[in-house]
């Protein structure tokens, strides 16, 4: 099962809060009869959809998501966000967030694009398509990464070039715009934000080198603590390496290369409220991603990589991811 941890899910809980709604009311609705900040193991990203979906209902406030901006520091990462801290410049930064995301949350993937002058902070969402993710969510995201940029850089205080959302453009853009700037994307076949290189080769007054290496691998054993035993974590880095090399990525086989039986697979990874086909999804999609913007390769031939019996199975499965078809998508990009 997908979820974040329960530190982002506070900080999204006084976003609410800011807006004038009642978490608790709002968690009691949806029968949460969990406490969910103290459950190791994070906050369902269903529910945290629900309640923030019910709160723009009750309030009216269509961009309570955007009110994340105030509340971003470095301490809701938790571990994360010393090892972000203390990198060097701000691009840095934006690696190390992508490269550790999974200490935050499992449902979604982060990818830095770089370009000549600028590098893109790529989001996907991989626990339903794009087009159901509530845009309270992903304004919260969007809000909460610009204000960790400011918090890092606050004598620059960085705007983005650009910003993309995967929602249809709202009736009232006011507030984005003055938060993120005019160059915004609706309908996006992902969620970004795109920074200058330049701004993004600034030195953090944060930065100290010494303890950078201490912090860069305390998070990398914290994170091979959480992946460690987890059938789910194996079963990701089997799937994406045996899709990347054209070999084959069914049940069976996966679970051969693994070294259980397919139905022991399938029990373990529903012991960890995790099922096969959404982590196969889940490799295809950054797989198709990378290949469609990274690689001259035809569509049909990425498509038969990925394990797609035909053209028209891969058209439906980015329709689905990108909403839209792999070449406009590869075109668009």
């Amino acid at each position: 099962m997908h979820r974040m941890t329960s530190a982002s899910f506070r900080v999204l809980a006084h976003a609410l809060s800011d807006a004038g709604a009642n978490v608790d009311a709002l968690l009691k609705h949806f029968d949460s009869g969990e406490d969910i900040y103290a459950n190791p193991k994070g906050v369902r990203l269903e529910l945290v959809y629900k309640v923030m979906e019910e709160a723009v209902q009750r309030t009216g406030n269509a961009d309570l998501g955007l009110l994340a901006y105030t509340r971003a520091h470095p301490a809701n990462l938790e571990v994360l966000g010393y090892a972000v801290m203390s990198c060097a410049t701000l691009g840095a930064a934006l690696q190390r967030l992508v490269d550790y995301h999974s200490l935050i949350s499992n449902g979604f993937c982060m990818c830095l694009e770089r370009k000549p002058h600028a590098l893109k902070l790529i989001g996907f969402d991989i626990t339903n398509e794009p087009s159901l993710t509530p845009r309270p969510f992903i304004d919260a995201g969007a809000a909460q990464t610009l204000g960790l940029v400011h918090w890092l850089l606050p004598n620059h205080k960085p705007q983005p070039l650009a910003a993309a959302f995967t929602y249809p453009e709202p009736e009232d853009t006011r507030l984005l715009r003055r938060l993120l700037g005019n160059n915004l994307q609706f309908d996006a076949p992902h969620n970004s934000l795109t920074f200058s290189a330049s701004d993004c080769a600034i030195a953090l007054p944060s930065a100290d080198p010494a303890l950078d290496v201490l912090h860069v691998e305390y998070a990398r054993t914290r994170l091979n603590q959480l992946l460690s035993g987890s059938m789910t974590a194996q079963v990701r880095r089997v799937l994406s390496e045996r899709l990347a090399q054209g070999g084959s990525s069914n049940l069976d086989h996966i679970a051969q290369v693994v070294g259980v039986s397919a139905r022991s697979l399938q029990r373990r990874l529903g012991d960890e409220d995790m099922h096969f086909s959404a982590l196969q999804d889940e490799a295809r999609l950054m797989l198709a991603h990378n290949f469609l913007r990274n690689s001259t390769r035809s569509v049909k031939y990425i498509g038969a990589l990925l394990g797609f019996r035909d053209q028209s199975s891969f058209h439906k499965a980015c329709l689905r991811w990108f909403g839209m078809t792999p070449g406009r998508y590869r075109a668009r990009n």
